[in-house]
């Protein structure tokens, strides 16, 4: 998954949690929480693969 797919994926979550339960449960902030850890990553990753395809600039 992209990074926007992570984001995507616990905003979802949340915004789902809060129209059907109300207040957010603790195990789905949860879940969020471990989505938007790996969107970093994913994140960071997409950085450095597209700073290293790129050509040194001079």
């Amino acid at each position: 998954m992209t990074a926007a797919e992570y984001r995507d994926a616990a905003e979802r979550i949340l915004t789902k949690d809060r129209l059907s339960h109300g207040p957010i449960r603790p195990e789905d902030f949860r879940k969020a929480e471990i989505l938007a850890q790996l969107a970093v990553s994913a994140a960071i990753s997409e950085t450095t693969r597209t700073r290293d395809t790129e050509p040194a600039q001079r």
